[in-house]
């Protein structure tokens, strides 16, 4: 078991509300699209394109896809259940029919063209891998498909973890990770189809849809109305969400959501999108769907946010403070740290990439990149003596690395 000390808790105390008076939470906001999202008071999957296109089905007739500016397509009303969905390497998506058993291909036109038509028992879920074999939530038979890229299906994992498997989403390893619906679990599937319980999230049952982004796991809660992430080890923490049944944006723990079930992430912007009914969820009723955004606050973020300021004490607490904090001590934030310092040497503010690369090279003493960092810095500012002491320290970290050697030479 991990201690952390009473002087660091109050430190981290002292930092988040530090960042809650500077406004720097994650925030949530209701995206106003000019079409509405009819529904029956249900919800489908919500996924996102390399383009930042969002689509979201509503578990009925409809896909709608949404443009970056709210702009509102419908992109087909000929379906029978739209649940889960997926896009390809090719940008067409992938949509599972819940209540006909099969999954459909939708381009960019909304032109339906049939993909599977048997072997299904209720799909939702469906996430593609780097390979482009597709998995699919086989809800009613309680397992785990995998169809290959030449359309050969085959069960992947099934088994006493699985209970109404309803969203999945893949991590770069290749590892699977499935939401039950019918209970708080979330389902680790390794790349050769062993399955382990990875997380429980608190509350009652409905743990719906999830997604993988930054070395953390997004999940919805369809009936406690609450968005929970998930670090590498398992460990659950609340994102977003006041447990009220209500349509409201604002700091994600003070912002609420109706039934949120699909979600989706923009891989480049690291935005979220949830789905939430606007009505009585499961009643049948005519009702319609609201899409809510929620930015996360970066580590980047908060350290630029003291660096503008020209606060370099706020800026080395802050970094010390998310690398020692157990939620986010497992994520690598070396590379963006890194890039935030070249960021501030573009425009002339020395001093903020210094401060930046020096944490770094504490944060990970272990690695060339930040000591080679370091003395390109002091290199551009004719400091060759600096320069060459970090140059060395970057070598013994990487012996033979020859982008080194010739600085040094």
């Amino acid at each position: 078991m991990k201690y952390i000390s009473i002087g660091l808790l109050m430190l981290f105390g002292q930092i988040l509300q530090a960042q809650e008076k500077a406004n720097l939470t994650d925030q949530v906001t209701v995206l106003a699209t000019d079409l509405p999202l009819t529904a029956r008071s249900q919800l489908g999957g919500v996924t996102v394109d390399r383009l930042g296109f969002v689509y979201v089905a509503n578990f009925h007739d409809a896909v709608w896809k949404i443009g970056p500016k709210g702009e509102t397509k419908l992109l087909t009303d000929g379906l029978y259940g739209s649940s889960g969905n997926a896009i390809d390497a090719k940008g067409n998506l992938y949509q599972a029919n819940y209540f006909s058993h099969t999954i459909v291909r939708i381009d960019r036109f909304g032109q339906i063209s049939s993909f599977i038509e048997d072997g299904l028992s209720g799909p939702v879920g469906l996430v593609f891998d780097s390979d482009q074999n597709l998995y699919i939530c086989n809800f009613n038979q309680n397992n785990i498909l995998k169809v290959s890229s030449d359309k050969q299906m085959s069960v992947f994992a099934s088994g006493v973890h699985f209970n109404g498997p309803n969203g999945i989403t893949i991590d770069p390893d290749g590892n699977l990770y499935v939401a039950n619906f019918n209970t708080n679990d979330v389902i680790k599937i390794t790349p050769e189809g062993e399955s382990s319980v990875f997380a429980t999230l608190p509350g009652v049952d409905g743990t719906a849809h999830a997604v993988y982004f930054n070395d953390r796991l997004f999940v919805t809660k369809i009936k406690s109305n609450r968005v929970y992430q998930i670090n590498k080890a398992g460990e659950a923490k609340l994102l977003a969400g006041n447990g009220q049944t209500t349509i409201q944006g604002g700091p994600a723990l003070e912002a609420s959501f109706s039934a949120p079930n699909g979600i989706g992430v923009d891989n480049l912007s690291g935005e979220l999108y949830v789905n939430n009914v606007k009505g009585q969820w499961s009643s049948r009723k005519a009702s319609t769907i609201e899409v809510s955004k929620i930015k996360l606050l970066t580590i980047t973020e908060i350290l630029s946010h003291h660096l503008d300021q020209n606060d370099q004490q706020g800026a080395q607490q802050a970094y010390q403070a998310y690398r020692a904090d157990p939620f986010t001590e497992g994520e690598d934030i070396a590379l963006a740290v890194g890039s935030l310092g070249w960021q501030y040497m573009s425009k002339r503010n020395v001093q903020a990439a210094l401060t930046l690369f020096t944490l770094n090279s504490e944060g990970y003493p272990d690695r060339w990149q930040p000591f080679f960092n370091l003395g390109e810095v002091y290199k551009i500012i004719g400091q060759a003596e600096k320069a060459k002491t970090y140059y060395e320290q970057a070598l013994s970290n990487s012996p033979g690395n020859k982008r080194i050697l010739a600085r040094l030479k």
